[in-house]
Formats: structure tokens, C-alpha cells, sequence
């Protein structure tokens, strides 16, 4: 370059610039070495506070949270009973209404059907007690059959005198 250009007011403002703003970083780099440790201790303390305020204002907000949830759950267990008894109710009705169609038309009744199966059982009973009966009543007849044949046989066995 031209020597005229580097020894002008302009270049020389622009080389003592720089060299503040040189200066000026040293400064700071200077400055951070020995206050650095405090800065860095500064910092935690206040991101401390920052995150004790941040946990405070959780705890607030999530406290009626909290008891709007238990709220909602003590709502929902009503609304679940409601609906319970309504299905129940709704139940009975459906199973009276189809109780008394099924009477019109004449079908039995689980009651019916159980009288039904106790008479079938007495009714066995009395057949076998019946067929027991006969059974000792047909072997009593044989053996007076018998014994009267053989009286019989006996006495024309016997001479006649």
C-alpha cells in the first residue's frame, strides 16, 4: 500500500480503536479469571432461587389440581351408581315384562318345572316301592304254590287207610 494511506488521521483513529477494543478483551478475559469462581457462585444461587420459586408455583397450581381431580372422582362414583341402579332397574322391568309374556303364553315357570321334577322323584319312589311290594307279593304266592303242591303230593302219597 501507499505509505500516504497508513499515516492519515482516519487510519490512526482505526488502529487506536482496535487496540481499545484489543485492550478492552484483555480486560475482560483479565477480569473473568479472578472473578470468575464468584460469578459461577452468583449464578447457582440465583438459578437456586429461580427453581425454588418455580417449585413453589408448581405446588400451587397442582394442589387444587389435586383436590379438582378427587372431586371429579367422587362425581364420577355417583354418575357409576346412577347408571348401576338405572340397569338394575331396567333389568327387573325387561325380566318381569318377559316373565308375565312367557306366563300368557303358558310356558313354565322355573318353579313349575322344579314342582315338576319332585313329583317325577316321588313318583319313582312309589313305583319301586310298589314293585318291591309285588315282587315279595309273587314270590310269597310261589311259595305257598309250592307248599300247597307239595301238601298235595303228600297227601296222595299217603296211604289211604
Amino acid at each position: 500500500m501507499k505509505a500516504y494511506l497508513l499515516d492519515t488521521p482516519l487510519t490512526q483513529n482505526v488502529r487506536d480503536f482496535a487496540r481499545q477494543i484489543w485492550l478492552a478483551g484483555l480486560g475482560a478475559f483479565a477480569r473473568a479469571q479472578d472473578e470468575g469462581s464468584k460469578f459461577f457462585e452468583t449464578l447457582v444461587q440465583e438459578g437456586q432461587a429461580v427453581d425454588a420459586r418455580m417449585k413453589k408455583t408448581a405446588d400451587e397450581t397442582i394442589e387444587p389440581m389435586k383436590s379438582g381431580v378427587e372431586i371429579m372422582k367422587g362425581k364420577v362414583e355417583e354418575m357409576r351408581e346412577r347408571a348401576t341402579g338405572a340397569w338394575n332397574k331396567l333389568e327387573e322391568v325387561f325380566q318381569s315384562r318377559v316373565a308375565r309374556a312367557l306366563h300368557r303364553l303358558g310356558v313354565p315357570t322355573r318353579e313349575d318345572i322344579q314342582q315338576l321334577f319332585q313329583q317325577v322323584d316321588l313318583l319313582s319312589k312309589n313305583i319301586q316301592e310298589l314293585t318291591q311290594a309285588a315282587e315279595v307279593e309273587t314270590k310269597a304266592k310261589k311259595v305257598r304254590a309250592i307248599r300247597a303242591a307239595e301238601s298235595a303230593a303228600a297227601k296222595v302219597a299217603e296211604p289211604v287207610a
